[in-house]
């Protein structure tokens, strides 16, 4: 019996033992399957520039312009292309790079405003302007779209204001264009569907007055959302400066069969 009491207790200490590593060993394979479960989320960042300057008593001239920053991409070309809106190219996209070319565009802006009133100086008190903004529309199924706004006044009747989305492509470094959205550009089928849904959906705005084209054509300003594709046509690109930006949108359902299918797979319409 005396014997016996020794060897059960070993039994119980090396039952106890792998009890605990099969634990362990599970918490470790449960980790790691958390991990490849939850990649590295997309982070974003931004930085910005405000600044003014007095160029004489009757004239100020204002900067603002805000730029989003992502730390995570890395392919220039991309990179490149997600900045071209902003006229802004680097070796090194970097926060600290990107605040330096937006404090370049700034201090070019101020002194090509000095420079400006050699020619003409205003007679009455004027604030002269330029803003711009890069921000996040979406960012589904590897597709990052951005929106690019900007307004501004320089002297005359009166400012101007744009506005641009880019779609772009995580997955495989590229700018989506238009040829890789839909079939056939140049059918004459999507003047007709742009302009009756522009009509559709101008009940209340009263664009269609101030339209300046008998036919509207695709541009490569488009975005979309889960159930449509939209068109956006800055002033006095398809109507008046008074009508602001058209905005045409486009139900997916309409359009499914004139889409390429490489797309419709990519948004989930088929």
């Amino acid at each position: 019996m005396k014997n016996t009491l020794p060897i059960i207790a070993v039994i119980l200490l090396l039952q106890v033992s792998c009890n605990k590593n099969k634990v362990e060993n599970s918490a470790v394979s449960s980790t790691k399957e958390n991990i490849s479960k939850n990649p590295e989320k997309f982070t974003i960042d931004s930085v910005k520039v405000d600044d003014s300057i007095k160029i004489d008593d009757n004239l100020t001239a204002t900067f603002s312009s805000s730029v989003l920053v992502f730390p995570q991409i890395k392919d220039k070309v991309l990179l490149d292309s997600i900045y071209a809106r902003e006229e802004i190219v680097t070796s090194d996209y970097s926060k600290e790079n990107i605040l330096e070319k937006l404090n370049a565009k700034k201090n070019k802006l101020f002194e090509e405003t000095k420079a400006s009133i050699k020619d003409y100086k205003p007679n009455f008190k004027q604030t002269w302007t330029e803003n711009s903004q890069m921000k996040l529309f979406s960012h589904e199924n590897d597709l990052l779209t951005l929106v690019y706004t900007g307004d501004g006044y320089s002297g005359g009747a009166h400012g101007y204001y744009y506005e641009f989305y880019d779609i772009f492509d995580l997955k495989n470094n590229k700018k989506i264009q238009l040829s890789e959205v839909v079939i056939d550009s140049k059918d004459t089928i999507w003047s007709k569907i742009l302009m009756d849904n522009f009509l559709k959906n101008d009940l209340e705005n009263g664009q269609a007055q101030m339209l300046l084209v008998k036919d509207i054509p695709l541009n490569d300003n488009f975005y979309f959302d889960k159930d449509n594709l939209y068109f956006l046509y800055n002033q006095y690109e398809i109507a008046a400066y008074a009508a602001g930006p058209v905005l045409i949108k486009i139900p997916f359902s309409t359009v499914k069969p004139l889409m390429k299918p490489e797309m419709k797979t990519r948004l989930g319409l088929e």
